[in-house]
């Protein structure tokens, strides 16, 4: 009787231990649902720069709890863990269109991006509102401190209703 050719066992492989989760940035944290925090604030709450899971879990919770009050129109997408700069998104690209692309609004400290979050009214509660797509629009291109009509954009548009004019009273 004949023996199988046997084949050598392949080399086993070492399993590298899984790289440890880094550790939650708070200040990342806090941006991105857009609540105002101090630096001190946020180093109170990591203490000796070492967040816990559970730690990082809590300050989330407290985020959005208090985006919820910061943002009341926006509490039942905040509620269900959508977080206010994704909410945001939409009049970040319009922003973006209007502007140029190098624009970027700053929701959380400029009055005049904030009115985004509350230029307008809820008619059911009274209470300050977001502006619709299109108010926004009209809010960037009208408050002079954005800058519009320096934009190329604006200069596009300058340009065409000049040729109109130019053209309505006999002009070629």
């Amino acid at each position: 009787m004949s023996e199988a050719p046997t084949t050598p066992a392949p080399e086993a492989t070492p399993v590298e231990a899984p790289a440890p989760a880094p550790t939650p940035n708070l200040r990342e944290m806090a941006d991105l649902w857009h609540v105002p925090m101090t630096d001190s604030a946020i180093k109170q709450i990591s203490g000796d720069g070492e967040v816990t899971p559970e730690r990082a879990n809590a300050f989330q919770q407290y985020l959005q709890t208090a985006a919820q009050g910061l943002y009341p129109t926006f509490a039942p997408q905040l509620k269900a863990g959508i977080p206010t700069s994704a909410l945001l998104e939409p009049y970040r690209q319009v922003a973006k269109q209007v502007m140029g692309d190098n624009f970027e609004p700053n929701f959380q400290t400029d009055p005049k991006a904030r009115m985004a979050l509350e230029g307008n009214i809820d008619p059911q509660t009274g209470r300050p509102a977001p502006m619709s797509l299109s108010q926004w629009t009209g809010h960037l291109k009208t408050d002079p401190s954005f800058g519009w009509m320096q934009s190329e954009q604006g200069q596009a548009e300058r340009q065409a209703m000049l040729q109109r004019i130019h053209e309505a009273f006999g002009g070629k």
